[in-house]
């Protein structure tokens, strides 16, 4: 997606020089008939070889950080520069020089001690040296290890909600991979089932939470999402609500409690195997009544009727195979008409609906009258138990889909296991989630080889299991395209931040509290025509507020075919109520209203106001992960400096200070360069 170019330490300018690009080539490998190669020669001879210096300045260089490994440094080149290394070459060692040799380019690359060189016609024949290894450190070496606090908050952004001061240095002293597995590692903390409980939101009192108890919803997730110290968790288990859809529209009594429990079934399960989520999920009570499961019933010869099919085709249209065959890398299959092949017919459907007779909600048989209505309703335990399953009601029926047959007679709970069995050992599951996923993380418009990266280690972790969600997360999250410095200045990477997902990054990046405790925090209307278009948990439909693979029309993403899910929402309402909302919601957080239970005294910026540029540094940083434009961050400091503005001391006028903060954070995150995350 194309916005202007972030400002970040300068690290290799790939501009000015291909030679910089082939870094990657130096030693020269011994030649076919076994002479000693024309790099090693070249020392032997004692020539000298120039230094082209093209990463002075390299935040990495002479820093004592990480360095990377010959091999590590040159696999890279060959990753980044094809078309000077072509293809995987195998080290050769003469000693003290590795290196490798490329001979449909004819160029080398290679080290000797801590020095990177080049020879072949990508350096004109001459032996060159580009630089040292930790010159190269940030690039090589960019999934794992984070060489600026910019490239640390762009991390952070993608795997969680914030990246506050803490956060970044955290992660810069852990480097990606080992914080993510001890963040992963976090235990789960209090349910938001049990939360809702101790707050009275499963009482029956005069509130009638069993009836309309849909708006505290966003009560949970405001404490989930903004006070729990398992962010990744959280951030994780957002992503698979938007995938396995679920919402408050399911009307059920004790929605607010169903919908809790469908949100600690995402989290206990985000960390864990998709199969066992699959499976959770279809047993769940809130998805057993938004998809019909619940009470769904065997043929009946004599009336007709017969099992209802609205889960049997969204468990495989939704949430596992999609509705035509991929490749690995998540392209379609196609015919020799060159149509796209599909993955299942209505039979399907049908047949596999037999699966799901016979579940109904569990009951202790324990009621009350609601006075309101007069009616009799169940007491909440039943939202946190899996559905139970009534042999009577269940079809006997064979059932064959997909290729797999299911014989006639089958016990119920054997039938389910080997109809999630089937479509968990898919092909399809592991591009089709993962590209989704990769949507939610990182990019609307992931390339073929990204996605195909992660299929691969959904299909396996490297020790033989497949599923392994967080196997998952980590390759998305620690992927070249997520973290390596190419996909900063590309116009074909990024995403519009989710608006939900800018709410609950303010409320975490400013440690948002609630001053009752309780958190009752309305989010906005997810209309998108009077709201700004999102309310998480809150989907219209199954098919969340926008689709995987919408392209917005009459644009240049549409001319290119690429995917652009958030789009979807964006509209001229939408946009001027994300204005209107972030302007009231940071500013009315400084002051106790009666209307808003949320609140923050922005403490770790309110120092800096009297000094603009690193006021907007640090919220640029904070917030942006450093891709604002100086030119951007330029307008907005005229705007905060405007005449009449006193002028801002550490001593005094603390509420300037204040409206200079809250000025800075709104137009910050109404500018197009945080509104699209790369």
């Amino acid at each position: 997606m194309q916005t202007p170019q972030a400002s970040q330490p300068q690290v290799i300018d790939i501009e000015q020089s291909i030679t910089l690009l082939s870094a990657a080539a130096l030693l020269s490998a011994c030649s076919a008939d076994g002479e000693r190669s024309a790099f090693v020669s070249a020392f032997t001879e004692g020539r000298a070889a120039p230094t082209r210096r093209i990463l002075a300045g390299t935040e990495a260089a002479g820093s004592g950080g990480p360095v990377p490994t010959p091999t590590e440094l040159m696999d890279w080149a060959e990753r980044a520069y094809p078309q000077y290394f072509p293809s995987a070459q195998p080290n050769v060692v003469e000693s003290p020089y590795v290196y490798r040799h490329y001979s449909q380019s004819g160029n080398y690359v290679g080290v000797a001690g801590a020095d990177v060189y080049v020879l072949g016609p990508v350096s004109g024949g001459a032996l060159l040296r580009v630089g040292s290894l930790a010159d190269f450190a940030p690039q090589v070496l960019a999934t794992r290890y984070a060489f600026s606090d910019q490239a640390a908050a762009r991390f952070l952004q993608h795997a969680q909600l914030s990246s506050t001061l803490v956060e970044i240095a955290d992660v810069r002293t852990r480097g990606y991979e080992l914080w993510l597995d001890e963040q992963m590692g976090l235990p789960l903390g209090e349910t938001a089932w049990d939360w809702m409980a101790g707050q009275g939101y499963a009482t029956v009192d005069a509130h009638a939470y069993y009836d309309a108890g849909a708006p505290t919803v966003d009560y949970f997730l405001a404490h989930q999402l903004v006070a729990s110290p398992d962010a990744v968790r959280k951030r994780a288990a957002l992503a698979l609500s938007e995938y396995f859809v679920v919402s408050v529209l399911v009307m059920v009594p004790w929605t607010n409690m169903a919908l809790a429990h469908y949100w600690d079934v995402l989290n206990s399960h985000a960390f864990g195997n998709f199969r066992d989520l699959l499976e959770a999920v279809t047993l769940n009570p809130a998805m057993g009544a938004w998809l019909n499961t619940r009470g769904n019933l065997k043929e009946d010869p004599r009336t007709g009727r017969e099992p209802d099919e609205n889960y049997a085709r969204e468990v495989m249209q939704l949430f596992t195979i999609g509705l035509v065959r991929l490749n690995p890398d998540g392209s379609p299959i196609r015919d020799g008409a060159g149509q796209a092949v599909s993955t299942f017919a209505q039979t399907d459907v049908s047949q596999l609906a037999r699966v799901f007779t016979g579940y109904d909600f569990w009951d202790d048989g324990r009621t009350f009258i609601a006075p309101a209505s007069n009616n009799e309703r169940p007491y909440p335990e039943y939202t946190r138990r899996p559905m139970v399953f009534d042999a009577s009601k269940h079809s006997q029926m064979p059932v064959t889909f997909l290729g797999t047959t299911i014989p006639a007679s089958t016990d119920g709970a054997v039938a389910l296991k080997k109809a999630l069995d089937t479509l968990f050992n898919h092909p399809n599951v592991g591009p089709f989630f993962g590209r989704q996923m990769i949507q939610r993380l990182v990019t609307s418009n992931p390339s073929p080889a990204y996605v195909a990266r992660v299929a691969a280690r959904f299909n396996d972790n490297g020790a033989g299991v497949r599923g392994d969600l967080k196997a998952v997360w980590m390759a998305i999250l620690l992927d070249e395209e997520a973290c390596g410095n190419a996909s900063l200045t590309s116009v074909t990477h990024g995403k519009v931040r989710e608006p939900i997902l800018r709410v609950y990054q303010w409320a975490r990046t400013f440690a948002a509290t609630s001053l009752s405790g309780r958190w009752t925090w309305d989010i906005y209307s997810a209309d998108p025509n009077t709201g700004f278009g999102q309310r998480l948990l809150w989907s219209p439909s199954v098919f969340n507020f926008f689709r995987p693979g919408y392209i917005p029309p009459g644009t240049s993403m549409a001319e290119a075919g690429a995917t652009a899910p958030e789009f979807q929402i964006v509209n001229e309402s939408s946009v001027s109520q994300w204005v209107n909302y972030i302007q009231n919601l940071a500013y009315n957080a400084t002051i106790e209203q009666p209307f808003l239970d949320i609140s923050t005294k922005y403490t770790d910026v309110l120092q800096l106001a009297p000094q603009v540029p690193a006021l907007l540094a640090r919220l640029n940083l904070i917030l942006c992960a450093g891709q604002v434009s100086d030119v951007t961050l330029q307008r907005i400091g005229t705007i905060l400096t405007l005449p009449g503005v006193p002028v801002l001391d550490d001593g005094s006028l603390t509420d300037w200070k204040r409206y200079r903060v809250i000025a800075a954070v709104i137009l910050l995150m109404c500018c197009p360069e945080y509104l699209v995350q790369k």
